[in-house]
């Protein structure tokens, strides 16, 4: 007759062999749920992008705000414009997608570019030229191209399946509103050879890598190689999911100049 109960070291070894086997099946579902969740959220700040350029425009002659005076990328917002926006009743974090794990965590060098002072509400201290770093795109015609020989903004198409000839949005009139993006997920990639698109996109040099040494990135990333896909605000303010299949042979990546990423939407 046993006097006592307790575990062998064999039995032991079993239950914590059993215990690391349904963590390793556990763990990838639930962060599977955990990223639909920060997609979901995700959406919800696009479409409050997409809502306030839409009150911009009703205050404004159905013209949209011009994002920026002095960057060249798609996330980068005007001071003014961002104040209109915070007007609204958005929030800093709402400029940013709780996906992009660089925004989080370095959030003060993307929203603190060019040395600007914010007190809690509103930017204090900052030149006519100044911006934000934001955590979305929006696909609005620049005031300037600055180009050397004078060219135009190209229109870049990005997916093989898009049904609509994409344009720079200059004002919230359209004949077909549900046709045209508006505020997107940040989706870019700079060139990198060995990958599976020929770009890397977690690990984007610009502005804030010149000067901090962190890298820029596109949102809900599979791996630095592969975005999963982003939120796409549309004129009519309706938002939809678009899974990252992009026209590599017909969809050319032109950057505005040639260090800059492509934009993918």
């Amino acid at each position: 007759m046993r006097k006592g109960f307790g575990f062998t070291l064999i039995e032991l070894l079993v239950v914590i062999a059993i215990i690391a086997l349904l963590m390793g099946i556990l763990m990838p579902a639930l962060q599977r749920v955990r990223e639909q969740a920060r997609q979901q959220t995700c959406g919800v700040r696009v479409r409050q992008h997409v809502l306030a350029n839409l009150l911009y425009g009703n205050e404004n002659d159905s013209k949209l705000p011009l994002p920026t005076t002095g960057g060249a990328w798609l996330q980068d917002v005007a001071i003014n414009t961002v104040h209109f926006m915070l007007d609204t009743g958005m929030t800093r974090e709402t400029f940013y997608c709780p996906s992009n794990f660089n925004h989080q965590k370095y959030n003060d060098l993307f929203w603190m570019f060019n040395n600007k002072s914010w007190d809690g509400h509103r930017f204090t201290d900052f030149t006519a030229g100044s911006f934000i770093v934001s955590g979305y795109d929006f696909i609005l015609e620049l005031a300037s191209y600055n180009q050397p020989n004078g060219a135009t903004r190209p229109v870049i198409v990005r997916y093989a399946n898009d049904s609509f000839q994409k344009e720079w949005l200059k004002t919230t009139g359209d004949n077909k509103p549900s046709d045209r993006e508006l505020c997107i997920d940040s989706i870019m990639g700079v060139p990198e050879t060995g990958t599976r698109y020929g770009r890397n996109f977690g690990e984007v040099p610009g502005g804030i890598y010149s000067e901090s040494q962190v890298y820029d990135q596109s949102s809900h990333l599979r791996t630095n190689e592969v975005p999963d896909g982003g939120n796409i605000g549309f004129l009519d303010a309706h938002v939809e999911w678009r899974h990252f299949e992009p026209d590599m042979n017909n969809g050319v990546a032109v950057p505005r100049y040639n260090n800059n990423p492509g934009f993918f939407w």
